[in-house]
């Protein structure tokens, strides 16, 4: 499969859309699929940065709403996508639910990745927000859309993962301090924290501040930091943001994707709120009692930031706080995940057939799944030979496996037709289990089955201390509608009927 990326980079919009989408098609990369962005960008630093990761990029002159961004991006996605395995990544609030649907329609997978819940609607396969405030939001998507909500989706750089294992050490007092307003920074905010440093009055302290390569105010920042009392260093888009969360003991920083950073790296941190849509976040962030958040900007004085900055340098017992509250926030699992997720999405049905034997003998022995079947004992290879080749032969069975994206085996399922009725196994490999695909292998396979046959209800029986199955044939659709007696055991009786516009 081919990812495709949809976002783009300016003064106004800032990197951090590009940027965190880096993290996704790096996974993407490292598990041999290949990746391309689409982009309306403006920097050629960040344009270099995207290619030196192997990424290709196609260059776009006009964007959503810009009816040509649509008539540019379509043909790009179809020249490749004839059979409709590929995805497409939208990351912008620009991006319109018209976009979205035409996306779709086009037969595309779409992942869309959104912070606020601004839209009216959202048409996607998977529909992601990272933030700790999503499972609270109430998003209206098509019937068939995946929410991937909250920080375990967090999407981390390849750089941050290397520190999964790091261990801060807090120090009695604050000697290094951080800066990162963002990569545009418009209003210039990290002109306003510098003045508010020089008001502490400290001058062993040493601040290194980060810019990103679209921010207009480089001269004002440097004649700035001339005058400062302290050591002082002006940063345009380093290459390894981890290695100086690792070397400061604080940070003072906007509230967008940069504080899942900070959190990983366990760094106390100040937060300025610099834009609406970063507002929740920090709230929620605050509540948690993982950073300091100093609200909106245009409420915050040089004084006001001075003052929280000296209370946190000298706070040490108040920073270790911080610091621990950030370690469990935050896993470092989030791109493998989403990962997951559209690999589930991308799942295929293909019919079993001889070569498929060994296969599910193995995955029918298993421990868990003999354990949960109504028989316990082992299956011999002659008893499953032949029970295998008579299935094969009966006209009113249909047996599928289940591929993931990667065309990966992740499962079997089976059904026995008798007239309009069919009962329904099913098992998911063990190395693939709790990973969401028997939902998927259920939702998928029932849907090929009602499209190409006159079946109007699917029936399956579970043991009634099995409630994990019990939960994904309910996640599936699936309703209980008795307890009965099934090869002599007490059981479920559940049941998926036709949908009604099939």
């Amino acid at each position: 499969m081919h990812l495709y990326i949809r976002a783009d980079a300016d003064a106004k919009i800032g990197t951090g859309h590009i940027m965190r989408c880096i993290a996704l098609a790096q996974t993407w990369q490292d598990q041999g699929g290949e990746v391309t962005f689409i982009s309306h960008c403006d920097n050629d630093i960040l344009k270099e940065r995207i290619q030196h990761e192997g990424f290709g990029f196609i260059s776009l002159d006009y964007v959503c709403p810009d009816a040509s961004d649509l008539i540019s991006t379509l043909p790009i996605l179809n020249n490749e996508s004839v059979d409709h395995k590929n995805w497409l990544v939208l990351d912008g609030y620009h991006f319109t639910p018209e976009y979205q649907k035409a996306i779709r329609d086009e037969g595309i997978h779409l992942l869309v990745i959104d912070d606020m819940n601004h839209l009216p609607h959202y048409h996607a396969d998977i529909l992601l927000n990272q933030n700790i405030h999503a499972p609270d939001l109430k998003y209206h998507c098509d019937e068939d859309t995946t929410l991937l909500l909250g920080t375990r989706y967090v999407l981390l750089r390849r750089e941050f993962l290397k520190y999964r294992n790091f261990k801060r050490q807090i120090q009695d007092r604050v000697k290094n301090i951080l800066v990162t307003l963002g990569g545009a920074d418009p209003d210039n905010v990290t002109l306003k924290v510098i003045e508010a440093l020089k008001l502490l009055g400290e001058p062993d302290i040493s601040v290194r501040i980060i810019i990103g390569p679209v921010n207009p105010h480089q001269e004002k920042l440097r004649n700035a930091i001339a005058s400062a009392h302290f050591e002082a260093e002006l940063l345009t888009n380093p290459p390894n943001m981890p290695e100086l969360m690792a070397w400061a003991d604080m940070a003072i920083s906007a509230g967008g994707s940069t504080c899942w950073e900070l959190m990983f790296m366990t760094l106390p941190s100040i937060i300025l709120v610099l834009a609406e849509n970063q507002s929740a976040v920090v709230e929620y962030l605050m509540n948690n009692k993982t950073v300091v958040n100093l609200g909106r900007i245009a409420e915050s004085s040089e004084e006001h930031i001075s003052h929280s900055c000296k209370s946190l340098i000298r706070d040490n017992i108040f920073r270790k706080y911080l610091s621990e509250q950030s370690r469990m926030l935050i896993s470092g699992q989030g791109p493998s995940l989403v990962i997951e997720a559209i690999k589930r999405r991308s799942l295929t049905l293909r019919e079993v057939t001889d070569i498929d034997r060994e296969l599910i003998w193995h995955w029918a022995n298993d421990e868990e799944t003999r354990k949960a079947s109504y028989s316990q004992a082992h299956i011999s290879w002659d008893e499953h030979i032949r029970w295998f080749d008579s299935v094969q032969r009966q006209k009113n069975h249909r047996f599928y496996i289940a591929n993931n994206g990667s065309k990966k085996p992740v499962g079997q399922i089976r059904f026995a037709i008798d007239g309009k009725d069919a009962i329904v196994s099913f098992s998911v490999a063990p190395e693939s289990r709790r990973r969401g695909y028997g939902k998927e292998i259920l939702i998928k396979a029932a849907k090929k089955l009602f499209n190409e046959t006159n079946i109007k209800q699917i029936s399956a029986y579970v043991k009634s201390e099995n409630m994990l199955s019990l939960s994904v044939f309910q996640k599936a659709g699936f309703r209980l509608v008795e307890n009965v007696a099934f090869c002599g055991v007490k059981s479920c009786k559940i049941i998926l009927r036709r949908p009604a516009m099939s």
